[in-house]
Formats: C-alpha cells, structure tokens, sequence
C-alpha cells in the first residue's frame, strides 16, 4: 500500500465512525474529533513530504543543467592557456584536472576539447571504474583547475567567462548548487521522517489509532456485528518504498 492509500483508509475509517452514532469510545485518542485532527495533520505531513521531493528533483535537475556546461567551459580554459605561451608544465598540470572533472582518466589522457563541441573526443576507450564523479569531486577539481590558470602570469583572457573572476565566479555557482542540493535532500528526508512518524511511529500514530479504533469497535458492536464488518478490511500497512 501507499501512504495516499493508507490515508484514504483513515479516512474511511473515521467516516464510519462517525456514522455509527453510537460510537464514543473512553479513550480520548479514539474519539472522532481527535482523529479528523490527526487525519488532517497526516494530510498535511504526506503533501509537505511531496512537496520537498519536487524541490529536491527541481534542485538536482538545475545543478545537473549547471554541470552539463562544464566541458564547453573547459574547453576554452584549456585553449586560452594553451594560446597564452604558458609552459608545458602548466599545461599538464591544468590538463590533469580537467581529466579529473570530465571523468577521463590520465593514462588515456584526450586531446583538448573541439570548440564547436565542447566535448572531449577520442578513439581510445576511456576507463571510469575507479574515477570520483561525485559533483562535490567535480566542483573541488574545477576549483583546482582555476586556481592553475589563474596562477599564470601570461594567462590574461578579455573574455569574462574565462578571466579569474569569471572562474571564481563559477566556482561559487558550483559550489551554490552542490549545498542546496544537499539542503534540500535534508529537507526531504525530515520531511518524510515527519511524514512516517505521524503516520506509522509515534505513540498514537495514524496507525496504532487506527488499530485501537478498530478493537473497540468489535469489542463494542462484536465480531459478527455489521459495523465491525465495514472496517476489519481497511489496511493500514507501512510502504517499504519513500
């Protein structure tokens, strides 16, 4: 079952209640207004658990757009350096971390990237098994990779995006998304701490409540009795899955 299926079972379950009448149990967690009380929080808790999640994709899907501009962004770093005399060293140096960033290894290292591109290409096979491409690793090895060029004298760009202010600048950006991604994943998964604690843990969760409404209601109306037959098949099972 879902939470939205287990929810709606509630529901059900304290419609009933409420149409018997009869029904005013001595346990003040069980009486009807305690319980549309808690049917609403649970409402309250699933919506607010799925609207984080959509923040959380929205978020990962922005930083991914954002990190999906980096090769083209690279590329030109590596051709203004090349084109500014730097030495060989630098040129390795700077080359080694974008390898990193990009995932290629430097045993098969690539040629710089085309400029019409923005992609590395090459006819060897490239091996990824044991490179980091977490974006935290690649945010850190861009860093590297600016603070590289940005140490070379003859490396002067005119063009902003590739000046060391545009590379600081890019590296905040990097930076910006990789901690809102990670807050808005905290965010989530309080959330649906939250969410699940309202509705499976707590004390009187909707759960447990829902189990003691319906042994009172046999233990009043009975076993055989027609209002316990309306509510012995609603389910109140806790997902395995978020």
């Amino acid at each position: 079952m879902t939470h939205i299926k287990n929810a709606e079972a509630f529901s059900r379950l304290v419609g009933f209640c409420t149409g018997f009448g009869a029904y005013n149990p001595g346990n003040q967690n069980l009486q009807i207004n305690a319980m549309v009380n808690k049917l609403t929080e649970v409402r309250a808790a699933i919506e607010q658990a799925r609207v984080a999640k959509t923040t959380f994709d929205n978020v990962v899907n922005q930083r991914r757009q954002t990190f999906n501009q980096l090769p083209r962004l690279v590329s030109g770093i590596l051709r203004t350096l090349e084109s500014s005399g730097a030495k060989p060293e630098k040129l390795a140096d700077a080359r080694s971390f974008a390898h990193l960033l990009l995932g290629r290894s430097l045993k098969n290292r690539l040629p710089i990237p085309s400029e019409s591109t923005g992609n590395l290409v090459s006819k060897e096979v490239v091996k990824r098994g044991t490179l980091q491409l977490a974006y935290v690793s690649k945010a850190d090895s861009f860093s590297k990779l600016a603070k590289a060029v940005s140490s070379e004298p003859l490396y002067q760009p005119h063009e902003v995006s590739f000046s060391s202010a545009g590379l600081t600048q890019a590296e905040q950006t990097l930076n910006q998304w990789n901690q809102q991604v990670a807050e808005a994943r905290a965010s989530w998964r309080m959330s649906l701490i939250e969410r699940n604690s309202k509705m499976y843990s707590i004390e009187w969760s909707m759960k447990k409540t829902a189990f003691a409404t319906k042994r009172y209601i046999r233990a009043i109306y009975g076993h055989d009795s027609e209002q316990y037959a309306l509510v012995k098949s609603l389910e109140f099972n806790q997902p395995n899955r978020k």
